[in-house]
């Protein structure tokens, strides 16, 4: 019986989908561990702080041009899956919704090099990591994930890392090459993004004639208080560089990378198992909420497991890590502090995240966004102090208070879904 259940789920679709998106998604994992020991060792780590500045900088903006395309919209596109005419609908909408916000980004990209100091002595770095943000625009992931079609998922991630990884080693040959960095990681998005709209477009027969910019406002209308609520949500979780950047410099802004780098490579996994996951549980919440939570608690609970054995693991091993790394002797043991303490972080977002789940496919968005806002403010706040008056060290223990903290309010808010499902933590 035992071996015809384990036969059954290796056959099932989920787990197909599954092992085909960890296999694109393992490109982005990967991609950093083969770049970021070549960028400090051809630049130095506070080049490193500056490529970092650039890419958190675009990837908040990420959030304004993504808008609600991969919360809401993968939901109703999930939900409306088998109608063709409503998915249609939906993709026109957004996708122009999205060119209004990038031109929108652009302008915004421009007067804070032009006007403001900090960002001006590095605007060849910032003006490049815009090609980021147009690689997302571009980007149809959001679609593809509401369909379920993680094979072009796949596809359109490891085009666009390979694209990244091998510009990066052969035109970055020199410390003042670093600035070509962000531009790689741009072009390879946008070259795989294109790929992959032009796949949807002839695969679904879709037609850009009569675009209905009633929708399209409608849907800026709508979806503008959660896109705040993202947009707090990104510079919690990618402001700390720039914080960091402004208060005590590069050098200092390039160790936080060092460390950073090793907590988002789970960081990015656990948004990947996130984005994997969400479709599948929507869909399901939507039908019955009992049959949704168990779901959810399955993919989680086997997910939660497999993170915590990788942290214990990069905590044995975090000399060789740092080693990996190439970082510099004057500076090692002290990153290897600031490593095993800032290992509690992604060990904490692996709850927090789920629970986060949660709450959008119940509906709970409200909740959300003043959390989201509230803990931004309070982490922006804190980090500017604790650089002023403390160190790194200090801004590690500040992000790990924050995610308690949501933890706490999280399940406070879902604890009655589980006591009337019987659902465990």
């Amino acid at each position: 019986m035992l071996k015809e259940k384990i036969v059954s789920k290796l056959k099932s679709q989920k787990f197909k989908n599954f092992i085909i998106y960890s296999f694109g998604q393992a490109v982005n994992i990967l991609s950093p561990l083969l770049i970021t020991p070549y960028l400090i060792f051809v630049c130095g780590l506070d080049k490193l702080g500056i490529i970092a500045m650039g890419q958190s900088l675009a990837y908040i903006l990420i959030v304004i041009v993504d808008y609600s395309s991969y919360v809401i919209g993968v939901k109703e596109i999930s939900i409306n899956r088998n109608d063709k005419q409503r998915l249609e609908e939906l993709f026109k909408t957004i996708y122009f919704a999205k060119l209004f916000l990038l031109f929108s980004v652009l302008l915004l990209v421009l007067l804070l090099v032009c006007f403001i100091p900090f960002f001006n002595k590095n605007s060849s770095t910032i003006l490049f990591s815009f090609l980021i943000i147009l690689g997302q625009f571009v980007n149809p992931t959001w679609f593809l994930q509401g369909v379920e079609n993680f094979k072009w998922i796949t596809i359109i991630n490891i085009l666009s890392k390979v694209v990244y990884v091998v510009g990066v080693f052969i035109f970055v040959k020199s410390q003042s090459d670093f600035v070509y960095a962000n531009f790689w990681l741009g072009f390879g998005a946008i070259i795989s993004g294109l790929i992959g709209l032009i796949y949807i477009i002839r695969e679904y027969k879709f037609k850009f004639n009569h675009i209905s910019f009633i929708q399209v406002k409608e849907l800026l209308i709508n979806d503008f208080s959660f896109c705040v609520s993202q947009l707090f949500f990104a510079i919690r979780n990618y402001s700390t560089v720039l914080i960091i950047g402004f208060f005590a410099g590069d050098y200092i802004a390039g160790q936080f990378k060092v460390v950073e780098q090793i907590t988002s490579l789970f960081r990015t996994y656990l948004q990947m198992f996130f984005k994997f996951s969400y479709s599948y549980v929507c869909f399901e919440v939507d039908k019955s909420i009992n049959k949704g939570l168990l779901l959810w608690k399955k993919f989680n609970s086997f997910n939660f497991i497999l993170v915590f054995g990788l942290l214990l693991f990069t905590y044995l091993f975090s000399h060789s890590v740092l080693l990996f790394f190439k970082v510099d002797n004057t500076v090692f043991n002290r990153l290897e502090t600031y490593l095993h303490i800032a290992l509690l972080i992604p060990f904490f977002t692996a709850i927090t995240l789920p629970l986060e789940q949660l709450i959008f496919s119940l509906n709970k968005n409200k909740i959300y966004i003043r959390l989201t806002i509230a803990t931004t403010i309070f982490n922006i706040v804190g980090i500017s102090f604790l650089m002023i008056f403390f160190g790194l060290l200090q801004v590690f223990f500040l992000l790990i208070i924050t995610e308690l903290f949501l933890i706490t309010i999280y399940f406070s808010i879902l604890k009655s879904y589980f006591n009337k499902t019987k659902i465990i933590i």
